[in-house]
């Protein structure tokens, strides 16, 4: 009887809010439109840049919401689902890559609003949504030259390979990007800035980027007729792939008629496409992630002789070397077979549940991190960023089973203590939610350290066995 009286209270309750719940799902359909430039552009002109929203955290919980709606659909037709190191590995270099962000905010508009203030011919109207329609094309078009020049310019490849260097193909994987990609590529942007409003061009950057999400997915099919016009994901599919016929390929974003134009399309066809660079990197490491072609670079330079040749090496395509074409001859890349083993190390069940933890762990941590921003003085902020890439380079080491993962653990894991004492002295007891979540992760961590006190051994000997 009473739980009937509370399943009565429970739908009363209910009853009276369904005006808020209707309009909670009205919110989130319009965010979930966002993903696909699906909006009144009335609705999203902005005369001052203050004014346009941060559509990334308004399309977040969308972005959740189709990452494990995606592995539903797997999960129900029998399909793969997403690998753990693959993916725990792309969120936590997303969560880098953000980390990165914070010092650098606001980097791709100050230039821009300075030769808009400064320097512009003249200044199309930011309440027209004919500017607000041009600007999405001339942002896409320049999104377009600048994208293939990372594929092209072997430093810029530098800022980009991190984006490719995933084996898989989901919708984990645009968020494995390079730690200065908002640092490297706003130049591209500035020869809008001589007549299209900073807020405008402000929240075309941003929907450019977010429309790209979708398009990484291995589930959705060819979309017929639409495919001449747009990027969809079997075009993007093509670009993502190491197979010879996909290099430098398909590198729109949202019209494909650019790919189509300056003749770097290609259709997916039937051919299995392997996901990668071409020569895949074997770690999980964000260390090597963010500098392997940085690494490549250094030692080309060092090993080639002449002037000229040394800063070919640097401004010339990826696959340069003397006596070659600018982007190298596409014979040289070995063409990837359809039995190709991925990197897969293979970890303990115990380990695998101990990454998932210290996982939620770094992701609620740097969501709280976020909320609680402008509360947090700049020096705590900072060790609190310090920790949370030390967490990622931590992950990645466990991930690839190397020795040094239980010795980082070791220090890590007491580390947050320290950490955890300075935040509280930032709160009072009257952040209930902030505190109990503190208590949650007192548990993990001193449970982990007792853990790796013990395990040290436990691994080296598994590791051994394994080698």
């Amino acid at each position: 009887m009473d739980l009937q009286i509370l399943m009565t209270e429970v739908f009363e309750e209910v009853l009276s809010r369904k005006d808020e719940i209707v309009d909670l799902a009205k919110n989130f359909v319009k965010r979930l439109g966002l993903m696909w430039y699906i909006m009144d552009p009335n609705e999203h002109l902005y005369e001052h840049v203050k004014d346009v929203p941060d559509y990334y955290k308004e399309v977040t919980p969308a972005f959740i919401f189709v990452i494990f709606f995606e592995q539903f659909l797997h999960f129900i037709q029998g399909k793969r689902l997403m690998r753990l190191n693959d993916s725990v590995t792309n969120i936590s270099q997303g969560i880098l890559v953000e980390l990165f962000k914070i010092p650098l905010y606001g980097i791709e508009l100050i230039f821009y609003v300075w030769i808009y203030n400064n320097l512009r011919v003249f200044s199309l109207p930011w309440n027209s949504p004919w500017t607000w329609l041009l600007c999405m094309v001339v942002n896409d078009f320049l999104f377009y030259w600048m994208h293939r020049g990372t594929h092209q310019i072997s430093i810029l490849w530098y800022f980009h390979e991190p984006h490719h260097s995933s084996e898989e193909y989901n919708l984990t994987t645009p968020l494995r990007l390079s730690i200065f990609t908002t640092a490297g590529f706003w130049i591209a942007y500035l020869p809008m800035a001589f007549f299209i409003p900073p807020s405008t061009f402000f929240v075309h950057h941003q929907l450019n980027v977010i429309f790209q999400y979708w398009l990484h997915s291995e589930y959705i099919p060819r979309l017929g007729y639409l495919e001449y016009v747009f990027v969809t994901p079997s075009h993007h599919r093509v670009h993502h792939g190491r197979n010879r016929r996909c290099i430098d390929k398909n590198f729109g974003s949202i019209f494909i008629l650019w790919d189509r134009i300056f003749g770097t399309f290609e259709p997916e066809g039937t051919e299995k496409i392997n996901f990668g660079v071409t020569k895949p990197l074997q770690t999980f490491n964000p260390i090597t992630i963010q500098t392997n072609h940085l690494q490549t670079i250094c030692q080309r330079f060092m090993a080639t002789e002449g002037i000229v040749n040394k800063l070919s090496c640097i401004f010339k395509g990826p696959g340069w070397s003397p006596g070659k074409p600018w982007v190298g001859h596409l014979e040289d890349i070995p063409e990837p077979k359809e039995d190709d083993k991925k990197y897969d190390p293979n970890i303990p069940f115990w380990l695998k549940l101990y990454v998932i933890f210290h996982m939620i762990a770094l992701v609620s941590g740097y969501l709280q991190m976020i909320f609680f921003m402008s509360k947090i003085s700049t020096w705590i902020l900072t060790i609190s960023v310090l920790y949370m890439m030390l967490t990622t380079v931590a992950i990645g080491y466990l991930l690839d089973f190397s020795s040094w993962g239980p010795i980082v653990e070791i220090v890590r894991c007491p580390l947050y203590f320290l950490l955890d004492v300075l935040l509280q002295k930032e709160f009072s007891s009257g952040y209930v939610i902030l505190h109990a979540s503190m208590y949650a992760y007192r548990s993990i961590f001193f449970f982990s350290f007792v853990l790796w006190l013990f395990a040290i051994p436990l691994v080296v000997k598994n590791k051994t066995k394994v080698e």
